[in-house]
């Protein structure tokens, strides 16, 4: 059933549920539809409406003090659906060898491995309405060495959680959605062991809040929101819930994205493809996870004097003059048509890549509070010297890998080379992938994480985390699938612990 907070009769709430879930976003309704379909009660507690509004969307405004990077209100939806509702559909799994830990990267792995989530695939696929991984395999390439993979994403169409699930939430008996219920508290038991209630409050500034019961608590409120949750509630515990070892809010990540080269392609590419580098070439280089797109495009023959003068390699521009000689290229394999002058073909190389698990790029409080009394957020977003390494290894190998395989030369953006890198300042790049991550980071060590390896919190009986927050690293592929399959994991896990 779906109720809203501002018209609720509070007195008619059931007087405890199962599992409480805070935050009605992919990961949240991902968990709640597992929990049910095992006859779980389960409270879905959502801070916004059905469609987005000024008054939800005004509590996610905070202050970039690190990084150019979006306006945090911009970067994150606050409604039903959460940021499903503004999702790409990009899809892919992370890497087998992005839950390892690495030499050269303090801090990296997580407690379980790629085989914990590999059961909740074709669940997830479901979900997500994305294609069978049959459909997009790693397509092959000869190499002198295991340099790199050519691999492929798949796309959701995209999938609006809120839209494909709010009939089947609204038909449940088992879920109980209530809208407009902005999580002001969380209450511990006597000895701050465990969760005993969490308290909400609609948007009347009169509405003096009210408390769900439950057994266990799940907090699926997003990257940045669900450490800004737990800094704020001191009640109780001074440093903020679940905080004891000071890791709250740390090693906030993104997928930074650049473009890093220019390239002029001397075989034809007719849509964006996708390279990763293998294993062995991470280790030899010590550097993370990347993704590297070729992105074509055409310039016109006007162009090309300008172009040719960028162009340092002798035998290349030979070749570029010899190009625009040529006739055109034919394309009657895939488009059944011809260019309609000689032009040869351009791409840029834009690499979505890791970043390095760093405790001084994090979430804080801010000083001005929202409509609800609590800090906003504050984010010091931060690259290391192994990010910028990472990001000049890849450049500079996959510009070397366009020439062994002859699908063109490359030019690597100046700014890249600089030393310290000059980074083109946002807007012009896009910087990121609004990908919010590891800021209540999953790890077998409390001093190096938040929660444990089944996304409880380390200190505490009953109150578990939902959402990319817990990624203990990022790989660089996008976070939903991810999510998506942790929440899948978390509903099985909780199915057994209720039944425990």
């Amino acid at each position: 059933m779906i109720l809203d907070a501002a018209t609720l009769d509070r007195s008619q709430l059931a007087p405890s549920f199962d599992v409480c879930i805070i935050g009605a976003g992919p990961a949240g309704i991902t968990l709640a539809r597992r929990l049910a379909r095992t006859g779980a009660s389960v409270a879905l507690m959502e801070a916004g409406g059905l469609e987005i509004s000024e008054e939800s969307q005004d509590v996610y405004r905070g202050e970039n003090i690190g990084r150019d990077y979006f306006e945090l209100d911009t970067a994150r939806l606050r409604y039903f659906g959460g940021t499903s509702n503004h999702w790409g559909g990009w899809c892919r799994a992370l890497d087998l060898y992005d839950f390892s830990p690495k030499p050269f990267h303090p801090m990296s792995g997580w407690p379980i491995a790629e085989l914990d989530l590999d059961p909740y695939r074709a669940e997830a696929d479901r979900i997500l309405d994305i294609p069978s991984a049959t459909e997009a395999p790693d397509l092959p390439i000869k190499e002198s060495d295991y340099f790199f993979r050519h691999f492929q994403f798949r796309f959701s169409p995209p999938t609006r959680f809120g839209e494909k699930y709010r009939d089947e939430i609204a038909a449940s008996d088992r879920i109980t959605l209530i809208l407009n219920a902005n999580l002001v508290d969380l209450q511990l038991d006597g000895v701050l062991s465990r969760v005993s209630g969490a308290v909400f409050r609609s948007y009347d500034p009169a509405d003096k809040g009210f408390t769900i019961a439950a057994r266990a608590y799940a907090l699926c409120c997003g990257g940045i929101e669900n450490a800004r949750l737990l800094l704020n509630f001191t009640s109780q515990i001074r440093e903020g819930i679940g905080n004891r070892t000071d890791m709250v809010g740390r090693c906030f990540c993104d997928h930074p994205h650049y473009v890093v080269g220019d390239v002029v392609l001397q075989t034809l590419v007719l849509e964006r493809e996708f390279y990763s580098p293998f294993e062995t070439f991470m280790l030899r280089e010590a550097c993370l996870n990347f993704g590297m797109r070729l992105e074509p495009g055409w310039i016109e023959p006007s162009d090309l004097p300008a172009l040719a003068g960028q162009v340092t390699d002798e035998e290349f521009a030979i070749h570029l003059r010899q190009r625009v000689r040529d006739s055109a290229v034919d394309l009657t394999a895939t488009q059944r048509t011809r260019l309609p002058s000689p032009s040869p073909q351009t791409a840029v190389m834009r690499m979505a890549q890791e970043q390095q698990q760093n405790r001084d790029s994090r979430v804080l409080l801010g000083d001005e509070r929202d409509a609800f009394g609590l800090r906003r957020v504050r984010l010091d977003w931060q690259l290391t010297d192994l990010d910028i390494h990472t990001m000049r290894t890849a450049a500079k190998s996959f510009a070397a890998h366009l020439a062994e395989q002859q699908i063109g030369r490359a030019q690597i953006r100046p700014w890249l080379l600089q030393e310290p890198p000059a980074f083109p300042p946002f807007p012009d790049e896009e910087v990121g992938g609004k990908h919010h991550m590891c800021t209540t980071r999953m790890s077998a060590d409390p001093k190096t994480g938040v929660v444990d390896a089944d996304c409880k919190v380390h200190d505490l009986a009953n109150l578990f985390i939902g959402g990319s927050s817990v990624f203990a690293s990022t790989g660089h592929a996008n976070p939903t699938y991810t999510i998506t399959q942790l929440a899948l994991r978390l509903g099985d896990h909780l199915t057994g612990w209720l039944r425990a």
